[in-house]
């Protein structure tokens, strides 16, 4: 996660405004680009910088696959962290692409959470009051204008589904919504912020580094949305040690194991359960 933002009919019916309070503001929490690679079996990988991106869909998959069904709850490992690099350059995050679908009642946003990111987001809701959901695969951005979108989420009481991957401020977005789905291949994405401070010319890095140890209003407020949405203190410590360059990848059955409150949905939007969701997973593990 980036921190700071450098980064003639009837009338069609609001949002119902019933959503419960959000978490005080605050937030510096982000990262540049969430990529995936196949490295003997397949699984998700964070790296900063240029990286080619291929198939999101994998990744739980792999998360799975270190996982197994019959194992027991206290004995699954809860995470798979990817190691990447430190970034040696100032990321630039583009603007995610925002399109309607399902006759304007869903919202599709792919890609970063630009500086523009919650600006567009608004615009966007206003104009289109019959929004429901939001189906997001973004592997981050700017904290900054990700906290306020997750506050736009919450405030408009949507539901946000994560088709591929959510990782960094986007899981603030997921964490924040009056419905958490996710489809049954998809996976969350926690590591702790990062300032960037090793990618400015000295002394401003030395000066970003000082600065950033007072910092703690902004993980406080991330941290609230991920308590809100249930994610326990197993994930939350996992959180905060996984470094800014690496990501700790968590498949559905992880996150239920950890007790966040969220469905698993088809494409289609049927209701999966877990042995369901176990079973997808296996038989796309066969296939690899």
């Amino acid at each position: 996660m980036q921190s700071g933002q450098q980064p003639g009919g009837p009338a069609t019916p609001r949002r119902p405004r019933t959503a419960t309070p959000a978490p005080r503001s605050g937030g510096v929490l982000t990262l540049p680009r969430l990529v995936l690679a196949v490295i003997g079996l397949l699984v998700l990988a964070w790296f900063i910088g240029r990286r080619p991106a291929v198939d999101p869909t994998d990744a739980a998959t792999a998360a799975q696959t270190i996982a197994p069904a019959d194992a027991a709850p206290a004995t699954r490992p809860q995470a798979h962290v990817v190691h990447g690099e430190k970034s040696t350059t100032l990321a630039d995050i583009g603007e995610a692409r925002m399109s309607l679908q399902e006759q304007g009642d869903a919202l599709r946003v792919e890609g970063g959470v630009g500086r523009n990111f919650a600006n567009d987001l608004k615009a966007l809701l206003d104009a289109t009051p019959s929004v429901r959901r939001i189906d997001i695969t973004s592997g981050g951005g700017y904290a900054v204008t990700g906290l306020e979108a997750a506050r736009i989420v919450r405030r408009n009481n949507l539901t946000v589904r994560v088709r591929g991957y959510c990782a960094s401020i986007c899981v603030a977005l997921w964490a924040a919504a009056a419905q958490r789905q996710m489809e049954p291949d998809a996976v969350i994405g926690l590591h702790q912020r990062n300032a960037q401070c090793d990618a400015l010319p000295s002394p401003a890095r030395e000066e970003c580094h000082y600065q950033d140890q007072f910092a703690t209003e902004h993980d406080s407020s991330y941290r609230a949305w991920l308590q809100a949405a249930g994610f326990n203190q197993r994930l939350l410590d996992l959180q905060a040690r996984t470094a800014s360059e690496d990501i700790a990848v968590l498949a559905a059955p992880q996150l239920w194991d950890n007790g966040v409150d969220f469905s698993v949905v088809g494409r289609d939007g049927t209701r999966m359960g877990r042995a369901e969701v176990e079973r997808f997973l296996a038989a796309k593990s066969a296939r690899h």
